[in-house]
């Protein structure tokens, strides 16, 4: 009884407790102001952004693959702040950023949101915040206040 009870405490000891799940912190994210200009980017509509000469962008994906966030990539190599791409109070939505045409190298928002009363609406940037957001996060999109 004793080498059982030994070797419980052996298994207990190797394996540790279980690690504490953290839970997601909430980051809340405006909608962009159209004709905003920063040393960034310059904002053309509620889903598109110019950018600043010699500014990229790094898609980043999401907890589901989905790519629905970026990063600025400033001309020195420096990161610039997190925009992504959804809906104020949309629950559902197929929001994802566009960058990939080489004649129109700006992002843009594109898709759309169905919010809890199934009215349909158009994806938009928010952000943009100091970022990206680490590991586990979720986004809160919010109207502007």
């Amino acid at each position: 009884m004793k080498s059982l009870v030994v070797v419980a405490v052996a298994i207990a000891f190797l394996f540790g407790p279980c690690k504490k799940q953290t839970a997601p912190k909430i980051v809340r994210i405006y909608p962009v102001v159209v004709g905003e200009k920063t040393d960034l980017y310059e904002v053309l509509g509620t889903n598109e952004l110019k950018l600043a000469s010699g500014v990229r962008i790094k898609v980043v994906k999401g907890s589901r693959g989905e790519e629905k966030g970026f990063v600025f990539m400033r001309p020195n190599g420096g990161l610039g702040g997190f925009m992504a791409c959804g809906c104020a109070g949309g629950t559902i939505n197929s929001c994802k950023i566009d960058s990939d045409n080489p004649e129109h190298p700006n992002p843009t928002c594109s898709g759309g949101c169905v919010d809890g009363e199934g009215n349909s609406h158009a994806c938009s940037l928010f952000g943009p915040i100091i970022g990206p957001p680490r590991d586990p996060f979720k986004l809160q999109f919010l109207a502007r206040p």
